[in-house]
């Protein structure tokens, strides 16, 4: 997510974060078609391995069945993600996603999990269709706005990171929505959500030394282990953080 956001920013004027729950992806029993107030957010796996096949069975049952629709989406999702495909096929599973997505809110509007997808696969489309990244931040933040709202520690605090992330990438008004106040308390909370994940801390650090507060933001890469631990997830935002760390911090003595 935060490659889709920087290429908004390197486009017109404006995510993970990797993913990192992985499960099964379950499979799909035929349900009556209807709306429901209850989220079936608990079954719906993120980033768990699924393949083309499985994405179309649930695209043809998305229209009649939530819970399809939802499945369809954290697919396409994936497929986009860790597919492996061209360009072409990411921005179909992209547009596949959203629109499995849109489907989803709808079905369930108090599910984080859908808003939180809206959000994510409208950031993948923007990452690879950089002329729509304009008419898509809008969407990126409302839905991620809605899925804290619900669901506020999803994927390690992920709506929180994403909003951090869209704020303190984008340009500031009245050309786009950037806020680097807004980005620092989105941070915070994802922080305060889940300490351990690194893409949190990392953002933090970040968000803080766009607001001039270097000290606090080498206090948040101090407390980073001297060495990546092994086999650490997220290895690309472990590898940054460091990077950060010596380049911002070791000049002043505040490493």
């Amino acid at each position: 997510m935060r490659a889709a956001l920087r290429t908004l920013a390197a486009s017109v004027f404006l995510w993970t974060h990797a993913p990192s729950v992985v499960a099964a992806p379950p499979s799909l029993a035929p349900t009556p078609s209807q709306k429901t107030a209850v989220p079936p957010d608990a079954g719906i796996p993120l980033w768990a391995p699924c393949g083309r096949e499985q994405a179309e069975r649930w695209d043809a049952a998305s229209d009649r069945d939530g819970r399809a629709a939802l499945l369809a989406a954290a697919c396409h999702a994936y497929l986009v993600e860790r597919g492996g495909g061209d360009r072409k096929s990411q921005i179909e599973d992209a547009r596949r996603g959203r629109k499995a997505a849109g489907i989803a809110v709808g079905a369930f509007p108090g599910s984080g999990v859908a808003h939180y997808l809206s959000a994510y696969l409208a950031g993948l489309e923007a990452d690879r269709v950089p002329w729509r990244g304009l008419g898509l931040v809008s969407v990126i933040e409302n839905e991620a706005l809605m899925a804290a709202e619900r669901n506020p520690r999803l994927d390690h605090a992920g709506p929180d990171r994403m909003l951090g992330e869209l704020y303190l990438r984008a340009p500031s008004y009245p050309i786009s929505v950037g806020n680097r106040g807004k980005a620092l308390s989105h941070y915070r909370r994802a922080v305060t959500l889940d300490p351990d994940f690194i893409g949190n801390r990392l953002g933090l650090a970040e968000a803080l030394a766009e607001n001039d507060h270097r000290a606090e933001a080498c206090d948040e890469l101090s407390r980073l282990p001297r060495e990546m631990p092994p086999g650490a997830e997220e290895r690309p935002a472990w590898e940054k953080a460091y990077s950060l760390r010596d380049r911002l911090c070791a000049p002043a003595g505040m490493r």
